[in-house]
């Protein structure tokens, strides 16, 4: 996906949308009550889902400059018929973005939805629209499918994501290849997802090299003092 983009599928990117809601019925996420405490997931479930999230973004559309969010914890209690838990990490975040090029990004994840979960991912340029894994809608209503996605910007890469990220790590030793990510990638989409966190908390936009750099940490505070307290 990332290679049609940059190679100019859908032109020049002017927004990325992405929404993310998952129905848990007040339990917990993958049965696991620690992704909803923040001290124990290292920022709660919205990292845990967010840095892979966010590794897309820049990796179809490169640096993210800064990020405005909204945070909450609408689930003030969380129950799977045997453990009750009270989270401290953030069940929603509804957050937009700004890429370093000028693109525009909305990103929206939630464990709080009740009833009907969403899940999907918008690119749209100055061609068309790109729905990864789906398909790209180009001006004139033209469809291009993943399968010739694929076969035009990727021919070379198996379609099994697990084989896939075996290969690279093969390749990766055995021919000193760069992998698609790094430490530093992801630290650069840690950093995103916790801008986003510190947003929330602070009710202002954040640059994300203040996070990465470390000038800012109110957020992670707030992390580091609940791992010193929390019972594992």
């Amino acid at each position: 996906m990332a290679r049609a983009v940059k190679a100019g599928l859908i032109g020049d990117v002017y927004m990325i949308m992405d929404y993310a809601t998952v129905t848990l019925g007040r339990s917990f996420f993958a049965g696991t009550a620690w992704r909803h405490m923040k001290g124990r997931a290292g920022a709660g479930w919205i990292n845990d889902h967010g840095v892979h999230r966010t590794h897309f973004f820049t990796e179809v559309n490169g640096p993210i400059q800064e990020v405005f969010s909204y945070t909450r914890i609408f689930e003030k209690e969380l129950n799977d018929g045997e453990t009750t838990i009270h989270p401290t990490g953030e069940d929603t975040s509804v957050t937009v973005f700004r890429f370093e090029n000028g693109g525009l990004g909305h990103w929206m994840c939630s464990t709080a939805a009740h009833g009907e979960k969403t899940d999907g991912v918008w690119i749209y340029g100055s061609k068309g629209c790109l729905r990864p894994g789906q398909h790209v809608t180009l001006e004139g209503k033209s469809i291009v499918t993943h399968s010739e996605i694929i076969q035009r910007y990727a021919p070379e890469v198996v379609e099994n994501p697990f084989a896939h990220s075996y290969i690279e790590l093969w390749e990766a030793i055995a021919e000193q290849k760069q992998p698609i990510s790094s430490a530093e990638r992801g630290l650069e989409a840690l950093g995103v997802v916790i801008a986003a966190l510190k947003s929330g908390h602070t009710g202002q936009p954040v640059s994300v090299q203040d996070i990465i750099r470390g000038e800012k940490h109110a957020y992670e505070d707030t992390v580091l003092a609940e791992m010193k307290t929390a019972r594992f």
